[in-house]
């Protein structure tokens, strides 16, 4: 059970919300280095649980039993065990079933044939969403056999060990939007933005290992590290840990936002670490700034030249954040330096990329979720 000690926002005016948080360790033997992640086992809203308590007409100390040994309050268990922000497909299979015949029974019979509508029509609902439409009764004991547990959700840690002793540094995108006229939050990350109170709110949490996603042991080896939006992480980490042992090799970064006047997270220190010669190069995409978008891949590009010749002299090119777009387009981006500086075919630029670099050489590394 960590404490947090600190948070702040890195997004005043952005119309989203991206914090800073510091999770004190202190006394409690956990280790961790630089690439690390966080665990962190989340609870759900108090408000939430009261109204889904509220929407199966049940009371909140009725008994259930989850699996464990001993029984538990039908409100613990929605408090801690399982996920309630978000309704699962079992649960709606069996809302079909317990449907008397009529018209309702059919369009949602023929809605759960289909997978992809089903899935949009989960995405945005919760239990309490459900049962508003369809008008069916379940036990609490029936009610909590249906639902998915809750599962840890992992943070890259953006601290270095050596610069903040017994503190895990995080950064961290906070969902919250509104629909079907309720304000909703993501599980994790509502948590840790409601209700926290400094230097008294305790989490739960554990250090997720990484054994590839880490600085050179050669602290003469450059590195470029890209990571727009909360992919800072672990580079705002790596360059604290350069600057602690005196690593001698250059540090480039990539980071891209929407707008650099309200989202260029740790945008201080990073002018510091430029001014003091940690940080080399700071290179910025801030997509909505300009007519044009204008991303991170699309920087790599431009600067295709000088990232070959880094590579070419031993240069370490590391990855962090969406693995969905991001970072499928920077990847496309160094096969396309590859080809051109490089002067290869398509075929071996891949396989350089794919096979030299990441897997023989060990020199491109991804932390993408």
């Amino acid at each position: 059970m960590a404490t947090i000690v600190d948070s702040y926002t890195l997004s005043e005016g952005s119309g989203k919300e991206t914090n800073h948080y510091v999770v004190s360790i202190k006394g409690s033997g956990i280790r961790y280095k630089t690439g690390d992640a966080m665990g962190f086992l989340p609870k759900n809203n108090l408000q939430l649980v009261k109204d889904t308590i509220l929407r199966i007409k049940a009371k909140r100390n009725s008994k259930v039993s989850t699996g464990d040994i001993d029984e538990t309050s039908l409100e613990s268990a929605l408090i801690h065990k399982f996920v309630i922000h978000r309704a699962n497909k079992k649960f709606l299979t069996t809302v079909h079933e317990k449907l008397g015949k009529g018209k309702e029974k059919r369009e949602l019979g023929t809605m759960l044939e289909d997978a992809d509508k089903t899935e949009k029509y989960l995405f945005i609902r919760d239990y309490v969403d459900i049962l508003n439409e369809y008008k069916v009764r379940f036990t609490p004991q029936e009610f909590i056999d249906l639902l998915s547990p809750i599962s840890p959700r992992l943070y890259s840690i953006s601290s270095s060990p050596k610069a903040h002793p017994r503190e895990i540094h995080l950064t961290v995108a906070i969902v919250k939007y509104n629909n079907l006229d309720r304000d909703r939050f993501g599980l994790a990350t509502g948590d840790l933005s409601r209700g926290v109170v400094l230097n008294e709110t305790k989490i739960p949490i554990y250090i997720q290992t990484t054994r590839d996603f880490v600085i050179p042991s050669n602290g003469s080896k450059d590195i470029i590290m890209v990571g727009p939006g909360t992919g800072i992480a672990p580079f705002r980490a790596f360059i604290e840990e350069r600057k602690a042992t005196g690593a001698t090799g250059k540090n480039w970064l990539f980071f891209g936002e929407v707008h650099e006047e309200s989202t260029f997270f740790y945008k201080e220190e990073l002018f510091g670490y430029m001014k003091n010669g940690n940080l080399n190069n700071l290179t910025t995409a801030f997509s909505r700034d300009q007519e044009n978008k204008i991303y991170v891949q699309d920087r790599i590009l431009s600067n295709g030249k000088e990232i070959w010749n880094w590579l070419q002299n031993g240069a370490y090119f590391f990855i962090c954040g969406d693995k969905q777009y991001m970072a499928k387009d920077v990847h496309k981006a160094l096969i396309t330096i590859t080809e051109k500086e490089g002067k290869m075919s398509k075929d071996k630029a891949e396989n350089y990329i794919n096979k030299t670099l990441m897997k023989d050489e060990h020199r491109y590394l991804r932390d993408v979720y």
